[in-house]
């Protein structure tokens, strides 16, 4: 089955990609651009280090970053493509739960800034980064 066309979503919608992730929206504010969620990386996440492999890393903070501009759109179902991510590794992300937040930085007509964080379940910061955000057609 394919996807429903864009604008016909529900703002809810959560892609294919997050739920392969295991994401779980905890908390949103659309009027600020926030999101927090936790995700479930298992044994299919580990690299030969044994720790979470920072593509699927990268993936989660991208997700955090767009879902927190799609917060800011007037209408849903506006379309919006990730131009750049920056991510920084910053701490061991081992198998469980990590807690992130993203948050839009600056909203302009047709380019959004934003950022996120992922954290282990202790709290320790695993990751972040910011994104610049291709808003419209």
């Amino acid at each position: 089955m394919s996807p429903a066309p864009a604008d016909t979503l529900d703002p809810d919608w959560e892609s294919p990609a997050a739920v392969t992730l295991g994401k779980k929206v905890l908390a949103l504010d659309p009027e600020r651009g926030y999101v927090r969620a936790s995700y479930v990386a298992g044994d299919n996440f580990i690299n030969r280090g044994g720790r979470i492999y920072g593509g699927f890393l990268a993936a989660m903070l991208d997700g955090l970053c767009g879902h927190a501009v799609r917060l800011t759109h007037r209408q849903p179902g506006t379309p919006q493509v990730t131009l750049e991510l920056k991510t920084s590794f910053l701490g061991r992300a081992d198998k469980g739960t990590l807690i992130g937040e993203g948050w839009v930085r600056h909203r302009g007509k047709s380019i959004a800034f934003a950022e996120a964080e992922l954290r282990d379940e202790a709290g320790e910061l695993v990751a972040r980064a910011s994104a610049t955000f291709k808003i419209g057609t």
